[in-house]
Parts: C-alpha cells; structure tokens; sequence
C-alpha cells in the first residue's frame, strides 16, 4: 500500500503546491559557485522528475537528502515522507553485502581480474547485484575501480580493487556497474581519487585493533599520469551509469579529495559529465562550505559538516540555493533512473548484529534473516576456480594416480579461534587485525562481506579423496614448534599441499612482501622431508616474495589462489584434480626482490613543520607495475598476464585492419576533449589473431594484445594492454579472436592543448599470452585518410 500511495505522490510532484522557505529569499546574497550544475545527460526524464519534486521541498528537507547517518545499514540518508521519498540506505561491499547473513562472500575482485573473462566479471556482478537488492540495499559502496589502482605493492587495500593495469581495470570497471546496476541498485565506485596507501599513524591500537594519531596523505601528480593512468577507470563507471562516486580520504595535490573543485568539479562533473552524486568516504570530510562548493553532494554517515550545520551555511548565504538544488538533484536523478521508487524491496536487515532486532538510538530494526542467494555459490566457486593461477607445474598437477596425500598449514583449517569466531567468521588471533586463524578467504575491512559458511580446503580436499580412496594426513600448524610431526607427515606423502597466506586489512599498509606466520619456512620444512612433490597454495590479496623456496628441487607447482571467497576449498579441489583446466592470468606482476619496484611508493613518515602533511610523490608516472619492469629491464619471477594451463595453445596470423564501429555500450556519455570527429569511444581499429588448443586437455587462453606508442611520446611506458579475449577450446580447436581499438585506447592526453590525440607515426603490436611472451608483432601507422574521420 505504502508504495502506491508512495508512486501517486511522485506523479503528483509537480503539481504540488511550494512551500518555500521563509529564508530563501536571501540565500544567494554572499555566494558563489563556478562548478557545473547536473542536466541529467541520458537521464534526462529522470532528472525532470527530480527537478520538479524539488521544486517543492524546503530548505530542510533539502539539507536533510543530503546528510546520512548510522542506522539499520551502515549508512542512511534523510529522506522527504510528505513526497514520497524514502532515506536511502548504503552498505559496503565490492565482495557482497557487508555485516549481514544469507548472502555470498565472493572472491575479491582483486581475485576475479585474473579470470580476464569479461563475460564472468559481469554475470558475477549481476548476482552481487540481486543479493544487495533483496536485502534492501539502495547504495553499493562499490565497486573499487581505481582507488587503490594499485600503484604499490605495499597498499594495504590493493586487493579490494581489480589490477594495477588501467586498461583491464577500466574494462572490468565498466562491465561490473553496468552488471551490478541491472538489478535496479545504484553503485558507489570509490575511492576518487589517488588512494593509494593508507593514512600514517603513529598512536597505539584502539582497542578494536583500530588505529590512533592517523593523517591522511597528499597525492602528488601531473596532469598526464592523472589523465592516462588513475582517471579512466572512473570515466568507464561513469559511461557505464554509476549513480554515486565515493570521494576518498586523501589530500590531492593538498587539497582534501572532499573538498578538491579540481577533482569533483572539474575532472569529474564536468570533464567526464558526471550526472550522479559525490559522497564522502566515512570521516573523509574536512569542512562544510569548501565542500559543498567544490562538489560533495553527501556526508557520510554522521551529521559532522552537513546537517545543520549546512543548513546554517545555507541561511548565513554561504551556498547559493542553485547549489544545494543541484546536490539534491543529483542525489534523485539516479534514484528515478534506476526505478528504485516502484517495487524496490524495503530494508529487511540490520548492520553488525545477525540477530533477529537490535535497538539504535531508540528506534528498534529487525533482522528478517532474507535469503536470495539461489545458486550463486556454484558460481562463486567458478569464479574462483577460473580466478586461480597456475604459476609453476612440473606435472605434478593435476593429481593423479596417487594414494597418500599430506595438508600442511593453518591456511587448510576452518576459521577459529579459541574463544570463537563470532558471527562474521572472521577469526583475527588477538587484537593484532594483520593476522588471521584459519584459511584465508577475503581481505578486511569494508572491501569483506560475512560468510554463512567456509568450504576450507582440507574439508574438501578430503572429501575428494574418499571418493578416489586417497589417504589425507595433516598437520595444520605453521610455527616450529611443530616441524617434527610436519617432517614426519611429509616424509609418509607422496605429494604435499601447503597452504600459505597474507591478511590484508583495511587501516594497515605492508610493512614487508612476506608471507604470513612464516610461510616461507613452513614450505621450506615440507620440502625438506616430503617423500613426493610439493604444491603450494598461496591465499594472499597482493604480490610475495617467493625466491626463499620457488626454485627448490621439491616444489613441483604453485597456485596462486587469491581471496577466493567462501567456496575456496571446492574451488581449489576443482583446479587440483583437473575438474577445471586452470586458465587465470596474474594481473598484477611478480618481482624476485623488493627493490625491483620503487622505492619510496609508500610514505611512511609524517611531513616536516613547514609542511605537516606527508606527501607521496608519484614520480614514477604512468610506468606502475608491469611497465616499471618493462621501462627498467627488470625481470620478473612472473610477468603480469603469465598463467599456465594444462594443455598447451599457439597463436598465428596476427593483423589489424581500419573496422570502424561508432560505439554503442555507453549508458552516460563523458565531455572529454579530443582531436577529429569520432567519439573518443569509436572503435576504429581490430586486431586480430587466431588461437589453436594443440594440447590433449580442452581449456580457456587468454590472447593478450599490447600496444607501442610511436617513439614521439617519450613520456610513454615500453608497452600497453590494448586487448583480451578468453576463447575456450577442444583439442586442435582454433579460434580467431578480435580486439576491437577504440579511439582512446591509441590517444595520449596533450597536456598543452589538453584533449586526446592519436600520435600521427608508426604503432607497434604484439599478441601472445603474457605481457613478456609475446611472439607476434606487426607495425602500422594511421592513415591521414583515417585521420580525416577520426
């Protein structure tokens, strides 16, 4: 009943009588705002809609749409009841809704980008979706689509986001907004922008295993390293229709990341047409007038500079109401847009507590426990399966024909502790939050979701090997004092599992590229005494350090499983005993030592007194990970997009031909600036390559196209991912696969003429199936007759 009634009043909306605002008259008097004012781009009905309901709203009703505060989810808007318009309710996270029960915890996307199939990045997507919806959820907080991009491999948070390379993650980007999205929820991408490492903090714990005495970070970058390497993750979520874009806590060039008119204003409402809202990351705003001038549309989740104190800035004429009107319509215009206001489910859950009702401040919300998973954790467990990479193979994998297996770790156990998980699963050994007990499945922090249940890898290792009658031993302990039964247990397999981890958490930076609990000597030990090979696991959210141990003569394979989420032992068994051909690509890249990267990426000391923020200076520019490696010669243990499988495929008669294709999957479209007449996101080019399975198993390769600037653009890495396709294929199978080459992907930001241009000399190409093994190679230089269209 409430929503016809709810329906009738948004129709009514423009025929409403206004009830203005006694102080309106003189709001304007003092004000000034330069930024641009939302027109609704694509949603144009949706944004008339939100004008006109606007029209009527007071003052306070206004300032009350764009303050949020604790509630039954971890966040909740105002809304206006007297028209129809509900608080909207926004809840973490990128693996699935966080601090709640019923749902899936997926692999992180961190874990998912190494599938590199863009068909399973948006079918997992649409199924986060449909959970966040049936619980209530207005608002994703996510996806995490560029901060952290992943400029270090110290950051704490890098296994939250997707990869560090700006094209697979602009591609996953878009297709996961746009999956998430189809289910009428409206997503967050965050952090915008520059979010790179954690703040420095140097109090004691709180208590909680939170942190004191923290200050955030300046990021410090030029305009081309903005342009070509942190910002087109978000320009493709916002083509894609993301309805909210998460400001992060890091200053920008000094400026607060909530308070920066360069970033919000400039870049993002007005460069990229943004037609949704900003809202602050939690405690991420610094101030009420400078943010609402310079483009934060909503405060999360307390009334700390919104709330009254907006309103007071409002009556004082600090705002101009023009302003405020346009925060409110960009809060509404993807509310209308997504449909939310006509059968979308009513909040059924309450945070932190699974139990039945919980009271907050007074007001008492219910739990209705809502299940709406249905089959997703089959998926899930192919999303990890298909997300795990096969880093070294002797032929030991996938197992056969043996009869004694050895498990050795914490990493193969259920999560527990002594006193107990908790309702969360979540088994942190003490108040130290950087250490987890039990096999690690997800990350912490706001980028986790709770899982109802672990599939650990010794339950269903050994329920595999009682179907194939296959002893399983194990000893699931890392420290020494218990190497004498672990010798002992090794000495008696024929092959050995050791599963080895890195908790990454929220809060925390790395301080080394380590594994946990010392990994590298539990491996060491199993080695030494097992009578077979060797097969380590590693469960980690970001790149380790593994010379200790790769090359000793026992290891006979190494997976790389991620935070492959609640189905990691199924998912695990799968690539184990060959059920899935392992086909995943590391999209990250692997380095023998940690001075193969930067130094200094990560800052961690407090600034000077003449200049008491830290700053982090991105000198590297656009050469980060892989094309670091490639700009110094450095070699790498695994290059980024290296995977083996277990057949074998070749590639052949590689070309690229002119196959212009005007684009067609942009949702919102962005004001970038660029040279000719085709959209920036016009195909103009395909590349081609054929690819033959000449092994005896089928299974999926990723063919991996990357591109070389003409030598003008000096500021360019050695090469670019231009391209990926994942066909699957039988036996002697051959497929060609296209890679379409939008405009973009050949421009170069001009940072004179400030707009996109395609250098006019000879490009490079090579395909194969890493970003160092690539066999095939063809030159091209772009027509001027091309250049007439383009």
């Amino acid at each position: 009943m409430w929503s016809v009634f709810k329906n009738a009043l948004l129709l009514l909306a423009p025929l409403l009588p206004f009830n203005p605002d006694s102080q309106t008259a003189h709001l304007d008097k003092n004000a000034t705002y330069r930024g641009p004012l939302a027109d609704g781009g694509a949603w144009i009905d949706a944004f008339q809609r939100a004008r006109a309901i606007v029209r009527n709203m007071t003052i306070e009703e206004k300032v009350n749409l764009t303050t949020a505060v604790l509630g039954p989810c971890q966040a909740n808007s105002g809304g206006v009841p007297r028209l129809g318009i509900p608080g909207l309710c926004f809840n973490d996270g990128p693996a699935g809704p966080r601090y709640t029960d019923f749902v899936t915890q997926w692999p992180s996307a961190f874990t998912a980008a190494a599938s590199f199939d863009r068909d399973l990045i948006e079918e997992r997507a649409v199924r986060i979706g449909k959970e966040f919806r049936g619980k209530g959820i207005n608002v994703e907080l996510g996806p995490v689509t560029g901060g952290p991009l992943g400029r270090s491999p110290y950051a704490g948070r890098n296994w939250e986001a997707f990869t560090p390379d700006p094209y697979l993650s602009s591609t996953m980007s878009f297709l996961t907004v746009r999956g998430m999205q189809s289910s009428g929820l409206i997503t967050c991408a965050k952090h915008y922008i520059l979010y790179e490492q954690e703040p420095i903090c140097t109090g004691p714990l709180d208590g909680e295993g939170g942190r004191t005495d923290c200050i955030d970070i300046s990021s410090e970058v030029d305009d081309k390293t903005m342009k070509e390497l942190y910002l087109p993750s978000f320009a493709e979520t916002i083509r894609a229709g993301t309805g909210a874009i998460m400001c992060s806590y890091n200053r920008i060039n000094g400026t607060p990341a909530c308070q920066s008119n360069d970033a919000m204003n400039r870049l993002l409402k007005d460069e990229l047409g943004f037609q949704g809202f900003v809202l602050s990351d939690f405690g991420a705003t610094h101030s009420t007038v400078p943010s609402a001038l310079n483009g934060m549309d909503m405060e999360l989740p307390g009334e700390y500079f919104y709330g009254q104190r907006l309103l007071k800035a409002m009556r004082k004429g600090e705002i101009p109401q023009s302003r405020l009107d346009d925060m409110v319509h960009r809060i509404l215009t993807p509310w209308f847009a997504s449909k939310q206001y006509t059968d979308y489910p009513a909040i059924n859950y309450q945070k932190y507590d699974l139990a039945d009702k919980k009271e907050i401040n007074g007001h008492v919300f219910r739990n209705e426990h809502v299940n709406n998973k249905g089959d997703n954790y089959l998926f899930a467990r192919k999303v990890a399966a298909e997300s795990t990479v096969l880093l070294k193979n002797s032929g030991v994998l996938p197992l056969k024909s043996i009869r004694r297996i050895g498990v050795f770790g914490t990493d193969a156990d259920y999560p527990h502790t002594l006193s107990g998980c908790g309702p969360d699963l979540f088994c942190l050994v003490a108040s130290d939050r950087r250490y987890w007990n039990g096999t690690v499945t997800i990350g912490g922090g706001s980028g986790a979701a709770y899982a109802d249940y672990v599939a650990a890898p010794l339950e269903a290792i050994t329920l595999r090997a009682r179907q194939n009658g296959i002893r399983v031993d194990h000893v699931l302990h890392d420290d020494p004092a218990h190497f004498d039964a672990i010798g002992w247990v090794a000495y008696q397999s024929e092959v050995c599992l050791v599963f080895v981890s890195v908790f990454l958490v929220e809060g925390w930076d790395r301080q080394h590229l380590r594994l946990d609990k010392g990994g590298e000597e539990l491996i060491k030990r199993v080695e030494g005494s097992c009578s077979g090979e060797v097969v380590v696991v590693l469960h980690t959210g970001g790149q380790v350090l593994i010379e200790d141990w790769i090359n000793l003569p026992k290891i006979g394979a190494v997976l790389f499983a991620g935070y492959p989420g609640q189905e990691t032992g199924n998912a695990i068994v799968d690539v184990l005993w060959g059920d899935v051909n392992p086909s995943a690509k590391l999209p990250f890249t692997m380095g023998k030592s940690a001075t193969d990267w930067p130094t200094g990426n990560i800052v961690r000391e407090m600034g000077q007194k003449s200049d008491p923020y830290p700053r982090a200076f991105f000198s590297e520019g656009l050469a980060i990970d892989y094309k670091w490696f490639d700009k110094w010669d450095i070699e790498p243990r695994y290059e980024f997009g290296f995977g083996l499988s277990y057949t074998t495929f070749e590639m052949s008669g590689f070309s690229i031909a002119e196959n212009y294709q005007p684009v067609s999957d942009t949702i919102q479209p962005t004001n970038e600036r660029y040279e000719g007449k085709a959209d920036l996101y016009d195909v103009l080019y395909v590349a081609r390559v054929n690819v033959t399975n000449t092994g005896k198993v089928a299974g999926a390769e990723v063919a991996q196209l990357y591109m070389t600037f003409p030598s003008s653009e000096v500021e360019q890495p050695p090469k670019h991912l231009r391209g990926y396709n994942k066909p699957y294929l039988e036996p002697g199978q051959t497929q060609t696969v296209d890679f379409p080459l939008r405009k973009k992907d050949l421009s170069v930001w001009d940072v004179e003429k400030q707009h996109w241009r395609i250098p006019k000399r000879i490009f490079t190409f090579c395909a194969g199936n890493s970003s160092r093994s690539l066999p095939l190679h063809l030159e091209t230089q772009i027509r001027e007759s091309a250049l007439l269209v383009i």
